[in-house]
C-alpha cells in the first residue's frame, strides 16, 4: 500500500460495523443509502407520533417549514392528515407575511438588520447534515482498519458529492490517500464500462448484447449526483 498509512488496530464500535456492512451490500453509494434510510425513519417517526408536538411545530414555524426537497419527501409518505396539521401552520405563517406586504412602506423608519429574526435552517437538513458527518467519520476512522479498507475496496464506491465531503473531512493523510485511491479505481472502472456500453451501440457489435455495463449510464448519473432526493 505504497504512499498510504500503515494499517493500525482500530477500536470497533456499532457505527464501524454498520458502515462496513453497508459498503459490502450496497449497490450504490453507501452514504446515500444510509441517509435515505435514516431520513425515511425521521419522517416516518415525525408523521406517526410528533405532528402535534408543540416544540416540533414551533421549530417548523421558525424555519418556515422544510426546504422544497424535504417538503416533497414528506408529501411522498402520503400521510394526508399529518401533513395537513404541519402545513396549516405554514399557510398561516405565509398569510401573515402577505398581510405585511399590504402595509404601506414607511421609508423614514427602516428596521435595522439586527431587528429581524433570523430564520432557522430546515430541520430535516440539520439532521441530514449530522448524519452525513457521522457517516463520514465512521468511514474515515474505520479506514485505519484492514476490514473497513477491504469493504470499501469491494463496494460500489461513493457518489462524488459524498466522496468530496469525506475527503474534506479526512485529516489523516494516509486515510485520505486510501479514500482517493479506491474512489479513483471505481471511477476508472465505470468509465471503461461506459465506453463498452457506447461501443456496443455500434452496428458492428449490436448483436453482442450487454453485460455488466448495461446500466453503467444510470450508475454514472448516480455517481455524479448521488441518489435521488439525497442532494
Amino acid at each position: 500500500m505504497s504512499g498510504e498509512m500503515a494499517i493500525r488496530k482500530y477500536e470497533k464500535h456499532l457505527a464501524f460495523y454498520e458502515m462496513r456492512d453497508e459498503l459490502k451490500k450496497a449497490k450504490h453509494c453507501a452514504f446515500c443509502t444510509l441517509e435515505r434510510k435514516r431520513m425515511h425513519q425521521y419522517f416516518d417517526g415525525l408523521l406517526y407520533e410528533k405532528v402535534n408536538d408543540p416544540g416540533i411545530r414551533r421549530s417548523l414555524v421558525r424555519s418556515a417549514g422544510f426546504c422544497p426537497r424535504h417538503a416533497h419527501m414528506l408529501a411522498g409518505f402520503g400521510d394526508s392528515l399529518g401533513t395537513a396539521i404541519l402545513y396549516q401552520d405554514q399557510i398561516r405563517l405565509r398569510m401573515k407575511t402577505m398581510e405585511k406586504m399590504g402595509s404601506p412602506l414607511r421609508k423614514s423608519r427602516k428596521p435595522s438588520p439586527s431587528a429581524a429574526k433570523k430564520q432557522e435552517d430546515c430541520p430535516a437538513c440539520r439532521i441530514e447534515g449530522q448524519m452525513r458527518m457521522g457517516h463520514a467519520h465512521s468511514l474515515l476512522q474505520g479506514l485505519t482498519d484492514p476490514e473497513m479498507v477491504d469493504a470499501f475496496e469491494t463496494s460500489a464506491g461513493l457518489c462524488f458529492p459524498h466522496f468530496t465531503f469525506a475527503v474534506n473531512e479526512a485529516e489523516d493523510p494516509g486515510v485520505r490517500s486510501v479514500l482517493i485511491r479506491v474512489q479513483k479505481e471505481k471511477m476508472e472502472r465505470l468509465s471503461a464500462q461506459l465506453k463498452e456500453f457506447m461501443d456496443k451501440h455500434d452496428y458492428r457489435r449490436i448483436s453482442e448484447g450487454f453485460a455488466e455495463e448495461k446500466d453503467s449510464w444510470l450508475r454514472a448519473v448516480e455517481l455524479v449526483s448521488g441518489l435521488k432526493n439525497v442532494f
